[in-house]
C-alpha cells in the first residue's frame, strides 16, 4: 500500500511532476474511487496562490474537468478531480503523429464548447495546449475530450498575480499579446486553440519564434484539411481583431466546414486506451480507524455544512518530484475536517479565498485539514 495522505487519500501512481507540484493517480477511501491528485507544498507561496486561483474557478461543464475536494497535512496541500483514463491529447499525438481531420475537428469543437462555459464565466483560460487537453479512454470509438489546469487562469476583472512585465502561458501556444504581457482577453484563448488544431492535423508542435501558422505547411491536396488550416490561419491571425470574436463564433465556423461527419481516412486506426487498467488496489490492506475530528487547539470539533471554497486544479511543468514514494505512514496528530462546500458555478471572491486559505494554512501547521 502506498503512502495514505489525512487518512484517506492512497497514492497509487505518479502521473506527472512538474515545478508547481506532483500528480498521482489516487485511491479516495471515503468511497472507494480512483481519482486524480495534485500535490504542492504549502511553503511554496506562488503555487498555492494558483491553488487559490483555481479553487475560486469552479466550473462545471461535460468538457471540463471540475475539480471535487481537497485536504492539507503537514506542509502539503492534495486536491482531488476526476481521473481521465485516456491521457492527454498530448500523448495521443506522440502514439499517433497527425491527426484525422475528422478527429481534429471534434476535438476542436469539444474545446472550444469548454471554453465557452469558461468564458461565460468571465475567465480568459491562458493555457489551451494539447497536455491540458484531456481523454476518456474510447477505445476505437470517437474521442471525448475535457480541458483541464487553471492554474494561470485570470478572471477578466480581477487584479494581476504578476508584474506587467512577466510572461505568463506556454511557449508555442501563447498569442503574441501575450507574449507582450498584455491583460487577458478571450480572443487569445482563440488563439493558442488555433495553434493546437495545426499540431492535431501535422504532427508537429508549434514554433516559439513565428506567430500564426504557415498554411502552406499542408502540402496534400484534401479541400478538408485545407479548408480547415484555412480557418486556423484566421484563428492565429497576429491582429487579436482578426481572430474568431469567440469560441461560439470560432464553433460556427468550425461547423460550417462540415468536418466531423467525414468517412474514416484511409488507414486511420487510433485507439485511446485506458491509461490506469494496470492500476491494481488491494482493498484488503486498508482498515479504517474511527476518529472523533478535533480542532488544532484539541477540542472537539463539529464539521462544518458550508464552507466558501470551492475545489481545486493546478498547473505542472518539468522540473523534479518534490514528493517521495517511500513506507505508508500513519498520521495521528489532530486533524480538522469540514464538509465540502455547495456546487457553485464561474467565479468567487478570490480575497475571501486568500485569506481563508491563510487561515487554513496556519492549521496544517496542527494535523490534517479535509474538505469534500
Amino acid at each position: 500500500m502506498g503512502e495514505v495522505f489525512a487518512g484517506r487519500y492512497e497514492l497509487l501512481d505518479p502521473i506527472a511532476m512538474g515545478g508547481m507540484g506532483t500528480v498521482w493517480c489516487i485511491l479516495d477511501r471515503s468511497d472507494n474511487q480512483m481519482k486524480a491528485a495534485k500535490i504542492l507544498r504549502q511553503s511554496d507561496a506562488a503555487s498555492l496562490l494558483r491553488f487559490v486561483r483555481e479553487q475560486s474557478m469552479r466550473i462545471d461543464h461535460d468538457h471540463v474537468v471540475t475539480p471535487q475536494s481537497w485536504a492539507g497535512m503537514d506542509d502539503r496541500v492534495l486536491f482531488t478531480m476526476p481521473l481521465m483514463r485516456g491521457g492527454a491529447v498530448s500523448g495521443l499525438l506522440k502514439e499517433q503523429g497527425r491527426l484525422p481531420v475528422r478527429w481534429t475537428a471534434l476535438l476542436l469543437d469539444q474545446t472550444l464548447q469548454a471554453l465557452e462555459a469558461v468564458h461565460a464565466a468571465d475567465i480568459v483560460h491562458r493555457d489551451v495546449k494539447p497536455a491540458n487537453l484531456l481523454l476518456e479512454p474510447t477505445g476505437a470509438a470517437m474521442p471525448h475530450l475535457r480541458l483541464t489546469d487553471f492554474g494561470i487562469a485570470a478572471p477578466l476583472d480581477e487584479p494581476r498575480m504578476t508584474r506587467a512585465s512577466m510572461v505568463i502561458g506556454s511557449p508555442g501556444y501563447m498569442a503574441p499579446e501575450q507574449w507582450r504581457g498584455g491583460d487577458p482577453d478571450f480572443r487569445s484563448d482563440i488563439y493558442s486553440v488555433g495553434r493546437v488544431g495545426f499540431e492535431m492535423l501535422t504532427g508537429d508542435r508549434p514554433s516559439t519564434e513565428t506567430p500564426g501558422i504557415d498554411v502552406d505547411a499542408i502540402s496534400d491536396d484534401d479541400p478538408h484539411r485545407r479548408a480547415l488550416v484555412e480557418l486556423l490561419a484566421v484563428a492565429t491571425d497576429e491582429d487579436a481583431t482578426k481572430r474568431p470574436t469567440s469560441a461560439t463564433d470560432f464553433r460556427e465556423r468550425l461547423a460550417a466546414l462540415s468536418l466531423t461527419g467525414l468517412a474514416p481516412e484511409p488507414g486511420e486506426s487510433i485507439f485511446i486506451r485506458d491509461h490506469f487498467a494496470d492500476v491494481r488496489v488491494d482493498q484488503d490492506q486498508w482498515t479504517a480507524t474511527p476518529t472523533t475530528p478535533v480542532t488544532a487547539g484539541g477540542t472537539p470539533y463539529s464539521p462544518a455544512t458550508t464552507a466558501p471554497f470551492g475545489s481545486a486544479g493546478q498547473q505542472t511543468t518539468a522540473n523534479p518530484t518534490m514528493l517521495d514514494r517511500g513506507a505508508p505512514t500513519t498520521m495521528h496528530r489532530p486533524h480538522h475536517v469540514a464538509h465540502q462546500p455547495p456546487e457553485t458555478t464561474g467565479r468567487s471572491n478570490l480575497t475571501a479565498l486568500v485569506m481563508l486559505l491563510a487561515g487554513v494554512l496556519c492549521l496544517l501547521g496542527a494535523g490534517v485539514l479535509i474538505l469534500g
